[in-house]
């Protein structure tokens, strides 16, 4: 096939696009295989949206994972999704992600950073939004696990489906809220703010905005630690405030010390009036395939994967340090994810009858 004029399947979602760009400008993208009768690959990105829920921006469905369908997806990403914002892209060691993060000028700092080795997260551990993994993509790619193995016309309406579901669900979800953080935020703030009244402030500097914070002791030996806000900066010594643009205790203590509203201190990415404009877009429903151009291409078709196989199927997959079990890790039940049993002896099991 003629990797010039070779040409790929690209969707994006409108009201994706509008929500990505009310929050945090890290994403995180990967790859994974067609599991049906065709030779492909599909490609996703995704972020989170001011609930901490994983929240899908595009899709794309290439012939392989190389250097020139990473360099075209990544074109297409920057020119309708992320356009001129700043962004963190968190990946794999794919070489052709990397090779298309190194190449594309748009691609480049201070436009885009590429994160995806321990040593790159540990060198820039407060600047990455609490965001380390792609995790969330590896999420998404086992919610689309059915679409994968269907034709591509029904790849692509299902996981079009399964993305509109996803945004009516949430946005059903948002419009209920009365709290000025959604659940999962506020249940995070309250949690801290609780602890916040617990701890023993120093005043330092009250014009800088400097103050010392000395946790409660508690009865199990833990606490009593000692961290160092530096309030205008919005930073703390133990690194969450700036990490997450959320506020630690320690933060919370300071500001309720001051007087001030603590929501005041709470980046707007997290509030639920963002939650809502993230979800509340109506989608344009995909045009019938009548109305599709014509294409000089076709996914060809992977006879091997017809054969029957002895076994369970070899992953090709790069396997990392996630996917090793620590030997001093009990081995769990695949259907209650307690230790001491597996799936035969287990409780939960239906019992089996043989037929008379």
């Amino acid at each position: 096939m003629n990797v010039a004029t070779f040409k790929y399947v690209l969707w994006a979602f409108g009201p994706a696009i509008d929500a990505f760009r009310l929050r945090q400008p890290v994403i995180s993208v990967d790859g994974c295989h067609l599991k049906g009768s065709y030779k492909g690959k599909l490609l996703v990105v995704v972020t989170k949206d001011a609930n901490n829920n994983i929240l899908p921006l595009s899709y794309a469905i290439v012939d392989e994972e190389s250097s020139h369908s990473w360099c075209w997806f990544f074109y297409q990403l920057r020119h309708f999704v992320a356009q001129d914002r700043q962004l963190c892209v968190i990946s794999d060691r794919h070489q052709g992600i990397i090779h298309a993060m190194e190449n594309l000028q748009e691609w480049k700092k201070p436009l885009a950073y590429h994160r995806f080795c321990l040593r790159h997260i540990r060198c820039n551990f407060m600047k990455r939004w609490g965001i380390l993994t792609t995790n969330i993509s590896e999420s998404m790619n086992n919610v689309l696990r059915g679409a994968r193995h269907l034709p591509i016309r029904a790849c692509i309406d299902l996981t079009f489906n399964k993305t509109l579901q996803l945004f009516r669900k949430h946005s059903n979800v948002a419009m209920n809220y009365n709290t000025p953080l959604p659940s999962r935020m506020w249940r995070l703030f309250c949690n801290r703010d609780t602890r916040a009244q617990s701890h023993n402030l120093t005043k330092f500097d009250h014009n800088g905005g400097v103050y010392r914070i000395v946790t409660k002791l508690r009865i199990n030996g833990t606490g009593g630690n000692t961290h160092t806000v530096h309030y205008f900066q919005q930073t703390c010594t133990c690194g969450k405030w700036k990490m997450e643009r959320f506020p630690c205790s320690h933060a919370l203590s300071v500001c309720r010390y001051r007087g001030d509203n603590p929501l005041s201190i709470v980046n707007n990415v997290y509030s639920t009036m963002t939650y809502k404009h993230q979800y509340n877009s109506a989608f344009v429903p995909l045009s019938h395939l009548d109305y599709w151009l014509e294409s000089d291409w076709k996914i060809l078709e992977d006879y091997s994967k017809l054969s029957v196989h002895q076994g369970r199927r070899r992953s090709n997959r790069f396997r990392n340090e996630m996917d090793i079990r620590h030997p001093d890790e009990p081995r769990k039940c695949g259907l209650c994810h307690q230790p001491g049993h597996n799936r035969r002896n287990s409780s939960n099991s239906q019992p089996r009858y043989n037929a008379m």
